[in-house]
């Protein structure tokens, strides 16, 4: 009995150490194919440089360098961080600044892009993810993004050969919109493999285009997307495409937004139009002055015409900057008239309970008549010169119009007063003082 005993106890072990044995090998196995349970350490994330005065970023993780020296208009490769929490950070090239720090958390074996953009002066950046289901065969994902808070709400067109204006807009749908939203936003489509052409609009509005035209190449079970990113004027866009975990392409406004300030004295009669090419396109086609008109889409290059009475005036000397909203202002006597070009700031203001004024002044008759502009009693522009312009100024909003007064410096106490206006919280106006010395007028837009 005792060796039977003790025989079943050796064959239990022999069977327990063959089981462990086979334990272990499953255990290994399952580890070498990605089978186990833990999350694995590692993320990839790659930068995008689609700001637009930094022409090479560093991308930091936890405060190493993960990503050097990505050019503008480029994509980083991947680096592979640590899975967990973690700070991504953008510098200048080779500088310890910050330009934008991210807080995210990355999750094992996940890709994503950090987008790098700007707005105004400030550089910022958000976090894509890049592992989004693969469509079935023969059909494309394409992702549209909304990053442009700014712009305001956005119809978005996709055309299968390129559109040549408002009039082709107007006789079509959008496939979908953003509303204004202080985050960003996505639209997800699917499309047979192509070409196609992304357009986008002020929301409700075919003519206010934002981008035109942009091309797109969707191959056969791809994940593309376009992110749209402020040009430098706020209010019109530039677009890139990022193939998930692929390349990477930017596509850059060449257009200007253009608006007539004119500011002529003696009811005189103001035109402007401009040359691109063989195309002539009005910006005002002549209106008595003062007039302050609406924006109109210009490609960059375009010559600029102004007559005034029907006598042409001179240029501006500075030139329209791509992506920029500009206002073309036109002053003076009617003989004498001069025509520059001021550069528009569109986005609202930093505090959304606020309204965000400018003054230009356009009163002609006395060359040392300086302009202050109070909105409700609150200074939003002082010390303006004749064929100037003020910085913007926020000041507080009110649901009744507001108590626009001018004083200027060669007269004492209001110098005019206008209470017709109400202007709408977080938005952006500029105000034109224009005529005579002797018989001034406000226009706002």
């Amino acid at each position: 009995m005792y060796l039977n005993k003790s025989h079943s106890f050796a064959e239990s072990a022999n069977r327990r150490s063959l089981l462990y044995s086979a334990l272990a090998m499953t255990a290994l196995a399952l580890s070498a194919c990605g089978g186990s349970s833990s999350t694995p350490a590692t993320a990839s994330v790659r930068v995008v440089n689609a700001t637009l005065t930094h022409p090479s970023i560093d991308m930091l993780v936890n405060a190493g360098t993960a990503s050097a020296a990505t050019a503008l208009d480029s994509v980083s490769a991947y680096s592979v961080p640590a899975s967990g929490a973690a700070t991504l950070q953008v510098n200048d090239a080779g500088l310890a600044t910050a330009l934008t720090t991210t807080t995210s958390t990355l999750t094992g074996a996940a890709h994503y892009a950090l987008l790098s953009y700007e707005s105004g002066a400030t550089v910022k950046s958000v976090l894509l993810p890049e592992d989004w289901t693969v469509p079935a065969t023969g059909a494309a994902s394409l992702r549209v993004y909304d990053i442009v808070m700014e712009a305001g709400k956005l119809d978005v067109f996709i055309s299968s050969n390129p559109l040549s204006g408002s009039g082709d807009l107007a006789a079509m749908s959008p496939v979908g919109s953003f509303a204004a939203s202080a985050s960003t936003s996505v639209l997800t489509l699917t499309y047979s493999p192509g070409t196609y052409y992304v357009t986008v609009t002020a929301a409700g509005n075919p003519g206010d285009v934002r981008m035109m035209n942009m091309p797109v190449i969707l191959t056969n079970q791809e994940v593309a997307s376009v992110l749209l990113t402020p040009a430098s004027g706020s209010q019109l866009l530039n677009g890139s495409l990022l193939i998930q975990q692929g390349a990477y392409s930017a596509f850059r406004n060449t257009n200007t937004r253009i608006r007539l300030a004119s500011a002529v004295s003696g009811n005189a009669t103001v035109a402007a139009s401009a040359s691109a090419g063989a195309s002539h396109l009005s910006i005002d086609g002549g209106s008595v002055s003062p007039q302050f008109g609406s924006y109109v889409l210009l490609p960059q290059g375009s010559a600029l015409n102004v007559s005034v009475n029907g006598a042409s005036v001179a240029a501006p000397a500075t030139a329209l900057v791509a992506g920029a909203d500009m206002t073309l202002l036109v002053f003076g006597a009617p003989g004498s008239a001069t025509a520059s070009l001021l550069t528009d700031d569109n986005r609202p203001p930093s505090d959304a309970t606020t309204v965000k004024l400018r003054l230009i002044n356009g009163i002609s008759g006395n060359a040392n008549n300086m302009l202050t502009l109070t909105a409700n009693s609150a200074t939003a522009a002082s010390a303006v010169l004749p064929n100037a312009v003020s910085t913007y100024s926020a000041v507080a909003s009110s649901l009744n119009p507001m108590n626009l007064s001018l004083y200027s410096s060669q007269k004492a106490g209001v110098y005019y007063a206008n209470t017709s206006y109400v202007l709408n919280t977080n938005s952006v106006y500029t105000v034109l003082a224009a005529g005579d010395f002797a018989a001034p007028l406000l226009l706002i837009r």
